[in-house]
């Protein structure tokens, strides 16, 4: 049985399980990013979470589960840290470090469920949710479009029309047949919980010197949010993602197979044991054979990309 970890689902209020992330699929959602295809990467992204937790597949998770699931493997298989090289106006750059389980806490008390009473009609919504996250892709400002993601159910007496059961273009239709005033009733509600987030720091860096902000991420996580906030954790040169996988072959003597079925942080790991060999052979041969002067300890390539 493959290790598991659990990932808390903000809008279902409660654990899955998700498998870890082997470094071919952390290649491939790297990968993904430098295409200049951005519905390839969404999909390609899903594609990857429902693969290691097919849990998700009929749950209509929201932007904000996504996110929760994409910074816990970021977590436990890549990296606990989230490293960012922030750029100055005078072009002069510093490096700002911050904890993913930090963000994650952030995430986790995300709650963006809301219930609107109005003529008899009951209708819960909760965050936009992630199968329609590539309508959004060319900045999609429709109300009825965001309407017909965020909502979960409306009910009119005995009846009870449940959305995530039915297609984007069949809630179109939905929303759109609602009284003006139900609608501008739900705008106002879900207009309000979002304000509440867009004042809470998701993520927020500040000039070491002056104090400012330089980047300033809330927690009212939109479709320009979670792009910005995947960039931030899956973006790596591939350069150095190719020359990961050539080195452990290279010199730990890994097959390609078995490195691509490990996590990213496992292949850390190997390398570090293999640094620390050759530095201390090195050491003592340096011991047995002096030459003119002290030789520091290297390796072939000690470039792991990360």
């Amino acid at each position: 049985m493959s290790f598991k970890l659990n990932v808390y689902l903000p809008s279902k209020k409660r654990e899955v399980l998700i498998n870890e992330l082997c470094y071919r699929q952390y290649r491939e959602l790297v990968k993904s990013l430098h295409s200049a295809n951005k519905k390839e990467t969404i999909l390609q992204y899903n594609f990857i979470l429902e693969n290691l937790c097919p849990d998700i597949i009929n749950e209509n998770i929201t932007f904000e589960d996504k996110l929760s699931l994409l910074l816990t493997i970021r977590n436990f298989c890549v990296n606990p840290d989230l490293k960012l090289k922030c750029t100055m106006p005078d072009n002069s750059t510093y490096n700002y470090t911050t904890s993913i389980d930090s963000l994650l806490n952030k995430i986790k008390s995300i709650d963006k469920s809301g219930t609107v009473e109005t003529n008899g009609i009951t209708i819960e919504y909760s965050s936009y949710k992630v199968r329609d996250e590539w309508v959004f892709l060319n900045n999609n400002k429709d109300t009825f479009v965001d309407l017909a993601s965020m909502i979960d159910t409306i009910k009119t007496g005995e009846q009870t029309v449940i959305f995530k059961d039915l297609t984007l273009d069949d809630r179109l239709q939905i929303v759109q047949a609602l009284p003006v005033t139900i609608v501008k009733q739900i705008l106002e509600s879900i207009k309000a919980l979002n304000q509440r987030y867009n004042d809470i720091d998701l993520l927020l860096i500040k000039n070491p010197i002056t104090d400012e902000p330089v980047l300033k991420i809330s927690s009212n996580i939109t479709f320009d949010v979670l792009q910005k906030m995947v960039e931030f954790l899956y973006t790596e040169s591939l350069n150095n993602i190719y020359r990961t996988l050539y080195n452990v072959v290279k010199h730990l003597g890994f097959t390609a197979e078995y490195a691509d079925s490990i996590t990213p942080i496992e292949l850390q790991v190997y390398w570090m044991y293999f640094m620390q060999d050759t530095a201390k052979q090195k050491e003592q041969e340096n011991t047995t054979k002096p030459s003119g002067g002290f030789n520091m300890p290297t390796t072939p390539n000690s470039e792991l990309g990360f």
